[in-house]
């Protein structure tokens, strides 16, 4: 869960050891097959989603292209990860969104206007991102503190700057309605917390011409989606192996495929099981963000919540340390690939009551790492607050 202060959007750290890309835009999702249809259709885009073979997450859309008519709707779907996100689009987005190179398009100026659902380190979310706007003219709210007025969502005609979903929650779906008039075209979106390397594109085409089907698009969603999974699973068979892009790591909070560019996350501590002897320390390196939760009262995935009124809350105690230190920053060791490791000694632990790293937001070129030596023979299970189904095992002898 990458956040920013809209100065650096830090999507890609995710990625970790690549520079993010966005997902090949030729899919067949953005073939004209078939006849055109009669009626006004409904084409689903899957948001992130479940891996298979390892707890993962995609930092993707899929398809990363549909292509629809003026009238069609497009229904986007969360699949909940613990990584937040949301589509926004409108004409502020298509200037902002490059179509050449859009992790360059991070650092232009157009782009840094545009709201970030999270802030850089701990806090609120900012409520100009992560509640719904719908805008006829003019930029969101400039002060992270102030939702757009409240409406209800339009069609949408390709002329309103800003046109934003708000953070999807588990199981929400975001609906498109394109209006009957919305001009033949390119319409980009992307997830305004993991940047423009998490992106696509709504390609509409003349009333009247053969697009792809709703199963076309389906089939390719799910083609896109196993080519990230069958790159991913690689990866890790390669982390189990201890075949890591930096040497001398040993146990891993997260990964990610270091081999190519890929938005595919492992949410996983590599190995799933350490076993250590009594007063022997064991640490952690960080990929991504991450905690290391033992006894935690908090359930991992639920950092955001949706209040009545629609404001959105981070649970600012569950990303907080507990029981000792959090991890710093500074670095204190460089390892033979280059990266600098900054360690926290997190001193001894003896099983009782809680004790959590707090959020850690690690990346090249300088990662997180964290020392924990337990005091008493026992199995310690501790799970990453951020991601569901992320857990780990320490047997000590």
């Amino acid at each position: 869960m990458p956040r920013s202060d809209g100065n650096d959007h830090p999507r890609v750290v995710a990625l970790l050891f690549v520079a993010a890309v966005v997902v090949a835009a030729c899919s067949p999702s953005g073939t004209t097959t078939g006849k055109a249809p009669a009626a006004s259709q409904t084409r689903t885009v899957q948001v992130d989603g479940a891996a298979d073979g390892y707890n993962g997450a995609f930092l993707a859309y899929f398809p990363n292209a549909v292509t629809v008519s003026p009238g069609d709707a497009v229904r986007f779907a969360e699949n909940w990860t613990g990584e937040p996100h949301t589509v926004t689009m409108g004409s502020l987005v298509d200037s902002a969104l490059p179509p050449a190179n859009a992790t360059a398009a991070q650092t232009q100026p157009a782009f840094q206007r545009l709201p970030v659902l999270l802030p850089n380190g701990p806090g609120n979310a900012h409520q100009n991102a992560a509640q719904p706007c719908f805008l006829t003219s003019g930029e969101p709210p400039a002060s992270p503190n102030e939702a757009c007025p409240k409406t209800t969502q339009p069609d949408f005609d390709g002329t309103q700057p800003y046109y934003n979903s708000g953070w999807l929650a588990p199981g929400d779906v975001f609906e498109v309605k394109l209006a009957a008039d919305v001009k033949p075209g390119v319409y980009r979106y992307y997830c305004n917390l993991h940047g423009p390397p998490m992106s696509g594109k709504i390609i509409v085409r003349p009333k009247g011409a053969a697009i792809p089907t709703p199963s076309d698009v389906a089939k390719a969603a799910t083609a896109e989606r196993n080519t990230l999974a069958s790159q991913a699973r690689a990866a890790k068979r390669q982390a189990d192996a201890g075949d890591f892009p930096i040497p001398g790591l040993k146990y891993l909070a997260g990964y990610a495929n270091p081999h190519g560019a890929t938005p595919a996350l492992i949410n996983e501590f590599i190995p799933a099981t350490i076993h250590a002897k009594v007063r022997e320390p064991v640490t952690w390196t960080f990929l991504g963000v991450h905690t290391i939760s033992f006894n935690s009262p908090f359930t991992p995935g639920a950092f955001l919540t949706r209040a009545r009124d629609g404001s959105v809350t981070v649970n600012e105690q569950a990303e907080a340390p507990a029981g000792g230190p959090g991890v710093t920053r500074t670095p204190s060791a460089t390892t033979a690939g280059g990266a600098g490791i900054a360690n926290t000694d997190g001193g001894t632990y003896a099983g009782s009551g809680p004790r959590s790293t707090g959020l850690v937001d690690s990346r090249p070129p300088i990662l997180s790492s964290f020392t924990l030596t337990f005091t008493k023979p026992g199995t310690y299970s501790y799970t990453c607050l951020v991601h569901p189904g992320m857990g780990g095992v320490v047997e000590v002898a």
